[in-house]
């Protein structure tokens, strides 16, 4: 019996993926899946990087390979769960997150990350209507998570970011909007900023505490 090549392997995980066979998601580690076909790992390594090019499935060092489909699902599903989430719970969570995103943003954070951070504060600055303010406020705290450098921080924060994004959210952050509230939040922007490029991790988190705290009064009333 000729050795299988790793097209061949490629397309043998195919045909049992799309058969639902790992309905948990994830796919057997290399050195399993290299005996039952047997082969080096190399040659499992080279198939499954196949799979990786065309999108069926995601490599996570350290964790193993998982089914791309299986991870879109799992996020949906856990957004869904999550759509009825409280506003006061929301804050909550926030208020234990985002200060440490700042605080590790302060140190890990390269220049031009902190540069992209500070235009996106100039941008919700120069805001002259709430959605293009709200926008650009959005942006500020997404690219502080994206340049904590902490995986699993932001992969949190991208899941928020989609609930805060919906509907019912936006229409609340509109009624407690003001042109009073949009300059306080500026300036409470700008604290964090100074924070983060004096590269003080714990001003940082004291900084964007206060700016949540803040926002939490405002649109909860306390």
């Amino acid at each position: 019996m000729p050795r299988l090549v790793a097209n061949d392997i490629a397309a043998a995980l195919k045909r049992r993926i799309a058969a639902g066979e790992w309905e948990n998601g994830r796919m057997p580690p290399e050195r399993d899946l290299a005996g039952e076909f047997g082969v080096a790992r190399n040659t499992v390594r080279r198939a499954v990087g196949m799979l990786e090019e065309d999108g069926t499935v995601v490599r996570h060092v350290g964790r193993g390979t998982f089914l791309a489909a299986a991870n879109s699902d799992s996020l949906a599903a856990a957004v869904m769960r999550m759509e009825g989430t409280s506003p006061a719970d929301m804050m909550e969570i926030r208020q234990l997150l985002e200060p440490a995103a700042a605080s590790f943003a302060a140190t890990n954070a390269s220049a031009g990350e902190l540069n992209a951070v500070r235009e996106a504060h100039r941008a919700a600055i120069e805001a002259d209507d709430m959605p293009i303010f709200e926008q650009w406020d959005a942006e500020f705290h997404h690219r502080i998570f994206a340049c904590s450098r902490n995986e699993f921080l932001k992969e949190i924060h991208n899941v928020m970011r989609i609930l805060r994004n919906q509907s019912p959210w936006f229409e609340m952050k509109k009624r407690s909007y003001s042109e009073e509230r949009r300059q306080t939040y500026c300036r409470e922007h700008q604290a964090v900023l100074d924070a983060l490029f004096g590269r003080d991790p714990e001003g940082a988190r004291q900084a964007m505490l206060a700016h949540l705290q803040t926002v939490a009064k405002n649109l909860l009333g306390r």
